[in-house]
């Protein structure tokens, strides 16, 4: 049985994954900007900039982690799906797994929903039988 819905969500979840990853990278290297150091202090005080590069650094790691959770998930279960090898497992990794960096990171829900579709598919989805006539 081919599983092309399934993998097709994976993939998609793979890729709002990286974009997760590639924002918290950008707020990271934000902390450590010169010129954005410069425009803050331009205009806001202090106690602004200080909760800012904090609120910057704690969203580049809430980003990175979750993404990386889900790019790793989504490649696993592709994997198994591609030969249909064993979807019982790959649906459920994807339910479960999902659910659990969305309680991590609330932005996680977006490629989330891509994995909990695909996980939900794989589960509900029997596999043909041919019968021999």
């Amino acid at each position: 049985m081919k599983r092309t819905v399934e993998i097709a969500l994976s993939v998609l979840g793979i890729i709002t994954s990286f974009v997760m990853v590639a924002t918290g990278v950008v707020f990271l290297y934000l902390t450590k900007s010169d010129k954005f150091m410069q425009y803050l202090e331009e205009g806001w005080s202090e106690s602004e900039n200080a909760y800012t590069l904090e609120q910057l650094g704690q969203a580049g790691t809430m980003f990175i982690i979750p993404g990386l959770i889900g790019i790793a998930l989504g490649v696993w279960a592709a994997w198994l799906l591609r030969g249909n090898r064993n979807s019982f497992i790959a649906g459920w990794g994807l339910i479960i797994v999902s659910v659990v960096t969305c309680f991590l990171s609330l932005f996680a829900g977006i490629p989330g929903l891509f994995y909990i579709a695909a996980g939900i598919i794989a589960l509900v989805r029997k596999p043909q039988h041919k019968t021999l006539r």
